[in-house]
């Protein structure tokens, strides 16, 4: 192996160390056994960038030999690790530049075929920053380059989303799901919900059983109608602003993709995550030492566009927000 590759290898086995740090808790609980399992593997992943069915048994040594558990709980261990890297992406993709990665590595899973035993590999990065003399960013101050023109953003993990984004995570899966959810949706709250309210209102007014249950369904449908619409900006743009008391400021939700379909775009996979998301404004960081002054703004009642704006001068600190990259450049037209 060369210098090189074994130099991004430390890298992104560093990465993925400190991912496993963040998800320790979602992965392990208190179970020491799991904990030295997942180091033990992404050890052996940094050595040899593959680690195979027979090898991923010596990982456990928490346990004696008469003690271990078989090879299909392990790899179901390893997997979970795959999905928590996968669904908490764009938390943990904003660590990547202080392992000077530019991109989010991946295990990858491939099974046996024709005598050659299955295993698992890190998706190689073959262009890193920092050593390579690309400015990988100023953590700090959240600012990339030498200049004030682009940021880089930072996200935290909200543990209890709101209660439509829980119920339409799982309906998010696939895309027929996506698109069949999309429809009961609008039949649901824009065309049943509605006309059952208008038949009662014209035809049964004077009905107080009747007139109760105006009540409930017209409280249900306004209820109902920004959750919907909320979902179907998901479906459509991949992301929205999720506004709530409870939450904090700069709350969204994001669809992320957990499995990318092979040859079939309709089969990739997503996921809803929901995160706060802020960055250092360059300019206030530098001139105040203010810090986490960027936040997320959706423009107007009817835009899609979701920027991010500096609250000690939001008519010129604006920036663009990319949800994959975690970045945003300066906004000239404001």
């Amino acid at each position: 192996m060369n210098s090189l590759a074994k130099s991004v290898n430390e890298k992104q086995a560093s990465f993925l160390g400190r991912c496993f740090e963040i998800l320790e808790d979602e992965l392990c609980g208190k179970s020491r056994e799991k904990n030295e399992f997942y180091m033990n593997c992404i050890a052996h992943l940094s050595r040899h960038n593959y680690l195979t069915t027979t090898q991923i048994r010596e990982c456990d040594t928490s346990s004696d030999e008469e003690r271990k558990r078989d090879d299909k709980t392990y790899r179901k261990w390893l997997q979970d690790f795959m999905a928590a890297l996968n669904s908490n992406r764009s938390r943990l993709q904003t660590e990547l530049s202080q392992y000077g990665l530019t991109k989010f590595p991946q295990i990858e899973y491939v099974k046996g075929v024709k005598g050659k035993e299955a295993h698992f590999y890190v998706t190689s990065d073959a262009a890193t920053t920092g050593d390579n003399g690309v400015a990988g960013g100023d953590e700090s101050t959240g600012k990339i380059g030498s200049d004030y023109s682009t940021i880089r953003y930072k996200t935290e993990k909200i543990s209890r989303p709101p209660w439509y984004l829980s119920i339409a995570n799982p309906l998010f899966r696939t895309q027929k799901a996506r698109g069949l959810s999309a429809l009961s949706a609008l039949v649901v709250v824009f065309l049943l919900l509605p006309l059952a309210i208008g038949y009662i209102y014209l035809f049964h007014p004077n009905d107080p059983w009747l007139v109760a249950l105006f009540a409930v369904l017209l409280a249900a449908d306004l209820m109902l109608i920004a959750p919907t619409l909320k979902i179907l900006r998901l479906i459509t743009r991949k992301i929205t602003i999720v506004d709530s008391i409870r939450l904090p400021l700069s709350s969204v939700c994001i669809a992320e993709i957990t499995s990318v379909g092979a040859n079939n775009p309709s089969s990739t996979e997503r996921h809803l995550s929901v995160v706060t998301v802020s960055a250092n404004c360059p300019v206030c960081n530098d001139k105040y030492g203010l810090e986490s002054s960027v936040f997320l703004e959706q423009r107007g009642l009817t835009s899609s566009r979701i920027i991010g704006i500096c609250y000690n001068n939001p008519m010129m600190h604006r920036y663009t927000f990319d949800k994959d990259l975690m970045t945003g450049e300066r906004l000239q037209n404001v």
